[in-house]
């Protein structure tokens, strides 16, 4: 299904016409590896997976084997084990990581660095904002749009409203403004890849309801047969998402302690390694016993 030698790969429409959009030719990272790599191979193995359901519907068919009753049901069980894994699995972890990166960095980005030590410029800013209230408020708001210095900009933007006159629409629009100035490059690319997550997440629904048709049910039917199976992987996914990351061993630090001892401190601490280790594979034979004698819990 995905057409890497095509300039717009992969399909821009599901069976019966659902959108979900081709994938564009400047979705690429610069390396072999990064977020439009991932979500590509994503893209293509979500459309790949509703094709092999119909080419295997359609083997099944010319091989005569099976009822309409029991073919339907025998799609049923490969949909339920192999084709909505296949399509939801990744992508319910790797979409919603990737859309929270573009959310967690756009929240991130401020129009303006505050050092709230700088006593100096927060008198600056108070002088501007002085200023400011003595202007007419059409003066005003066109002394802050057309000011080619930011710091005025910030001035205006730093306190409520209620200290400088301002409209609140007016200060949204100028804390955009300053928004863009700083982040331009990095707004652009995230909303290259916010726009190629949208992208995924429309193939999966894409793949779904070509899924759907391939079993020639109706949307009701459809959720109520498989609900279960989608809501169980998204559940799995959001753990595995919000699952605190262990924390990674620092081998160099724990070398150089290790350097550290005399010879038979080393000899110590190998000891203790192997009789922690034994006692480990001690517990795991133990537990193996158990659960074939029924002890287990």
């Amino acid at each position: 299904m995905h057409n890497a030698d095509s300039k717009f790969p992969g399909k821009g429409r599901s069976d019966k016409g659902k959108w979900i959009g081709v994938w564009m030719p400047q979705w690429r990272d610069p390396g072999e590896s990064g977020p439009f790599t991932t979500l590509r191979q994503l893209y293509s193995d979500i459309q790949d997976a509703a094709d092999s359901l119909k080419a295997k519907r359609d083997d099944l068919n010319r091989k005569g084997k099976y009822t309409p009753s029991g073919l339907a049901d025998e799609l049923k069980g490969v949909v339920r084990t192999e084709t909505i894994p296949a399509i939801r699995t990744a992508a319910a972890e790797k979409v919603r990581q990737f859309r929270r990166e573009v959310e967690s960095r756009r929240a991130a980005m401020k129009p303006y660095d505050h050092d709230p030590k700088d006593i100096v410029s927060e008198m600056r800013r108070q002088e501007v904002r002085a200023w400011l209230r003595t202007l007419a408020p059409d003066e005003r708001t066109s002394a802050v749009r057309r000011s080619s210095d930011p710091f005025i900009v910030e001035a205006a933007i730093s306190v409520p409203v209620e200290l400088t006159g301002l409209l609140p629409s007016t200060r949204d629009d100028l804390v955009q403004k300053l928004i863009e100035q700083r982040y331009g490059d990095e707004i652009e690319a995230l909303n290259e890849l916010d726009e190629c997550v949208k992208t995924v997440e429309q193939a999966v629904d894409g793949a779904r309801s070509d899924v759907r048709d391939a079993l020639g049910m109706t949307d009701h039917d459809f959720n109520a047969e498989f609900r279960d199976v989608e809501d169980e992987i998204d559940r799995l996914a959001e753990i595995r998402a919000t699952k605190p990351q262990p924390k990674l061993l620092d081998f160099d630090s724990i070398m150089s302690s290790v350097k550290a001892m005399n010879l038979n401190e080393q000899e110590q601490l190998l000891e203790a390694v192997k009789i922690e280790h034994k006692r480990s594979d001690d517990r795991a034979f133990r537990d193996a016993i158990e659960k074939l004698g029924g002890k287990a819990a």
